[in-house]
C-alpha cells in the first residue's frame, strides 16, 4: 500500500447536483418553552401539536415516522440521527464537487506504513467533549475496545484491529493493535491490510466516545450523550419527539441552525400537512405516496432537493429453504421480476435498475454487469426444468412494517409477478423487533430491503453479507459457497487497487449471474423539501434520511 499523507482520499460516489427550485411555504410564528434534559420518557400517541416554537431564532423543525430505538451506535445500525450530530469520528465522508470523499475531522495527520498495516494518527489540538473534558488518544481507543466488549453491532471495524477478537472473546481486556503513545498520537496495527479502512473510520459506527464520562444510561438518557460534536441532545421522549441544541464547546465552525425539534409523526399524510401549514421547515419527501410527491411537490414548483440513495433494494432469498436452495428456482424468480415496469409504476422516474451487489455511486461498482432479463416465459420452463409444476413452489416474503409505503408496494407487486410465473410468495408484515429476529434467526424466507451505504467501499455491503458465514446466517441468507465467503473476507487487504476491484467484480458476477444469491432491484433518489425559513441543505453523501444539521442553512 502506497503512504498516504495527503489528508483528503478522493473516492468516486456519484452525486447528483441539487435542484432548487423557487417557491417556498408559510411559518408560523408562536413560541414555546424549552424542555429541561431528561431520561427519555413515554409520551402517549396522539395527533401531533403545534409546539409554538416556530419564532425562535435558529430552530430547524423536521419530523421521522418511527422514533429510534437506542442513540448508542453500539446497539443499532439504523439509528444514526442523534450519533451523526452529538458526536464526531476521526474522519468524515462528505460531498466535496459532485463526490463523496474521506476528509479530516477528530484526526488531522496520519501516515500508513508499507506493509500496510499500520496506521499513525495525529488527533486535532484543543478538541474538548460538550462537558468540557478534552479528547484524548485513550477515546479512540476506548470506542474501539466498547463495540468489542459490547459485541452487540458495529463489531466488524473493530475487529480488523490485531486482537480484536481477543477482546470479543473476553480474553484479553486490551486491543493488541492498539497503541497510544500520548493524549494526541496513536497507532492501530491490522491484521491484515485494508485499502478501505480510513472509509471505515467514517462510518457512523466509529462515533468517538467519553471514556471518563460513560454510564448505563448511554443511549438512552440523553445527559449521558456526551460527544464532541456540534449538537447535544436535550430530550428524547419517546413516540413525540427529541431535541438536539448546539454544543458551544464544538470546534468547528458555528453552524445558522441552532436547535433541532425532530418530531415523531407516522402519519405521512400528517406530516405532509405540518409541512404545509408551516409547522415543519423541512420533510422527507421518501415517506410520502409519489403520487403526492408528483403533484403537491413537483408539480406546485416546490424547493426540492435531490440525492441519490447510495445503496440498493433487493430481494433476499434464504438457500436453507427448500424450495430457494435450488439455483434455477433463484434464477427463475430473477427472470419473473419486470424491475423496469416497477420503477416506472411506483417512483415515476425518480430510481434507476441495479444489477448487482455495489451499488451505483460505490467504489469498483460495475456499469457493465448484466442484471436478470424480464423473461416470465423463460422463467416457467426454468422452473419445469428443475421439476416444479405451477404453484408448487411456495414461500413467504416477509416485510418490516416500519418500511416506507413504497417497500410495502414494491412486494405486492414483485408477490403479483411471481405469482403470474407459478410461484407463490405470501407477503408477510412483521412488526420491526419481530422481523429482525427473524430475519437474524436465519429463518426467514425471503425479503425486501434496502442498504444504504455507511462508507464508500464495497466491503461494507459485501462483507456485511457475504463476509462470514454468521453473516450469511444472520441475514437469512444461508450462502453456501465457502470458499467465495473467504475471497469476499479477503478481498480488503488486496492493496492493489486495480487488482481489488477487478476481484469484487468477479465476485459479484459470481454471487449473481451464476448463484442468484439475491436479486438486485433498485436504487432510488432521496427527494427533501425545503420551508421558506431554510436557505439551503446538503444531505448526507449516501442519502441517508438522518442528516447532519450543521449541513442546514437557515435564513437570517
Amino acid at each position: 500500500m502506497k503512504k498516504r499523507n495527503h489528508l483528503i482520499l478522493a473516492l468516486t460516489a456519484m452525486l447528483l447536483a441539487v435542484l432548487l427550485l423557487l417557491t417556498g411555504c408559510g411559518e408560523n410564528k408562536e413560541k414555546a418553552p424549552e424542555a429541561p434534559a431528561e431520561q427519555a420518557t413515554e409520551a402517549p400517541a396522539e395527533e401531533p401539536k403545534d409546539t409554538g416554537a416556530e419564532t425562535e431564532k435558529g430552530l430547524l423543525r423536521t419530523a421521522v415516522r418511527y422514533d429510534i430505538t437506542t442513540m448508542d451506535v453500539a446497539k443499532t445500525t439504523d439509528d444514526y440521527m442523534i450519533p451523526m450530530n452529538v458526536f464526531d469520528r476521526l474522519f468524515e465522508t462528505r460531498a466535496v464537487d459532485g463526490d463523496a470523499r474521506v476528509v479530516p475531522s477528530l484526526c488531522t495527520e496520519y501516515k500508513v506504513s508499507e506493509d500496510g498495516l499500520t496506521y499513525d494518527f495525529t488527533l486535532r489540538e484543543g478538541v474538548v467533549f460538550s462537558n468540557g473534558n478534552p479528547l484524548t488518544a485513550s477515546d479512540v481507543q476506548y470506542t474501539f475496545e466498547r463495540l468489542l466488549i459490547l459485541a452487540n453491532q458495529n463489531t466488524d471495524i473493530p475487529l480488523e484491529v490485531a486482537g480484536g477478537q481477543d477482546v470479543m472473546d473476553r480474553k484479553a481486556e486490551t486491543l493488541s493493535g492498539f497503541s497510544v503513545t500520548d493524549d494526541t498520537h496513536f497507532s492501530v496495527t491490522l491484521n491484515a491490510p485494508n485499502a478501505g479502512f480510513l472509509a471505515e473510520l467514517s462510518s457512523p459506527a466509529m462515533s468517538v466516545v467519553d471514556k471518563e464520562s460513560m454510564t448505563d444510561g448511554f443511549g438512552t438518557e440523553p445527559a449521558a450523550m456526551i460527544g464532541t460534536g456540534p449538537y447535544t441532545v436535550t430530550e428524547w421522549v419517546t413516540n413525540d419527539h427529541y431535541t438536539l441544541v448546539y454544543n458551544d464547546k464544538y470546534w468547528g465552525t458555528e453552524p445558522t441552525v441552532k436547535k433541532v425539534l425532530v418530531r415523531v409523526i407516522s402519519d405521512a399524510n400528517t406530516q405532509n400537512l405540518m409541512f404545509k401549514n408551516g409547522e415543519l421547515d423541512m420533510i422527507d419527501l421518501a415517506k410520502q405516496d409519489s403520487a403526492i410527491v408528483e403533484s403537491q411537490y413537483k408539480a406546485a414548483g416546490e424547493r426540492i432537493v435531490s440525492v441519490p440513495n447510495v445503496g440498493l433494494t433487493f430481494l433476499a432469498l434464504n438457500e436453507d429453504n427448500e424450495f430457494l436452495k435450488d439455483v434455477k428456482v433463484r434464477k427463475a424468480i430473477g427472470m419473473a421480476l419486470d424491475v423496469d415496469t416497477l420503477i416506472a409504476a411506483l417512483y415515476n422516474g425518480d430510481a434507476a435498475r441495479e444489477n448487482g451487489v455495489i451499488p451505483s455511486g460505490v467504489w469498483a461498482h460495475n456499469d457493465h454487469l448484466e442484471g436478470f432479463a424480464y423473461d416470465p416465459e423463460g422463467a416457467k420452463s426454468l422452473l419445469k426444468e428443475a421439476g416444479y409444476e405451477e404453484g408448487q413452489i411456495t414461500f413467504e416474503l416477509s416485510v418490516d412494517s416500519t418500511s416506507a409505503d413504497t417497500i410495502q408496494l414494491v412486494a405486492q407487486n414483485i408477490s403479483q409477478m411471481l405469482d403470474k410465473a407459478g410461484i407463490k410468495a405470501n407477503v408477510k408484515n412483521y412488526d420491526h423487533a419481530a422481523w429482525l429476529d427473524l430475519r437474524s434467526s436465519g429463518k426467514m424466507a425471503a425479503f425486501i430491503a434496502r442498504w444504504g451505504m455507511d462508507y464508500n467501499d464495497p466491503a461494507n455491503i459485501m462483507y456485511t453479507f457475504f463476509g462470514t458465514a454468521e453473516n450469511t446466517l444472520h441475514r437469512s441468507l444461508n450462502y453456501p459457497d465457502a470458499e467465495i465467503i473467504a475471497r469476499v473476507a479477503a478481498a480488503p487487504a488486496i492493496v492493489d487497487d486495480e487488482a481489488r476491484k477487478a476481484e469484487y467484480q468477479a465476485l459479484e458476477k459470481k454471487l449473481i449471474q451464476e448463484d442468484a444469491a439475491w436479486i438486485p432491484l433498485y436504487t432510488d433518489l432521496h427527494l427533501f423539501c425545503l420551508g421558506s425559513r431554510v436557505e439551503s441543505f446538503t444531505p448526507q453523501w449516501a442519502g441517508f434520511s438522518d442528516f447532519y444539521a450543521i449541513d442546514v442553512v437557515l435564513k437570517n
